[in-house]
């Protein structure tokens, strides 16, 4: 397969409804996995009985075994994925709503 480098040349316009469409297919991809987060997350808020901002003021109980660790540690990267999807969505409905939506 041979990689063409030269410019592809089009209307401004075209280049807009590609950006467009690109940016609304991320979109839904990115809700999808936003989705799986937050389902994930109040998964840990069940089974902890508080949000993590919350436990992690508390602190893990002193005789927390190594299941109760790894779940802490779960849920936190689950929420740290969560905050940056919900991050990187803002900024992708952004270039949306630039672009004529």
């Amino acid at each position: 397969m041979t990689l063409s480098l030269t410019p592809i040349k089009l209307p401004i316009q075209d280049w807009d409804r590609i950006l467009q469409l690109g940016a609304e297919s991320r979109v839904r991809e990115l809700q999808e996995e936003l989705k799986r987060a937050e389902q994930a997350t109040t998964k840990f808020e069940a089974r902890f009985g508080m949000p993590l901002a919350k436990l992690e003021k508390a602190g893990l109980p002193a005789n927390a075994d190594f299941e109760t660790h790894e779940a802490y540690i779960e849920w936190h990267s689950w929420e740290t994925r969560r905050a940056d999807l919900q991050k990187r969505l803002t900024t992708l409905r952004s270039l949306e709503t630039a672009h004529g939506r």
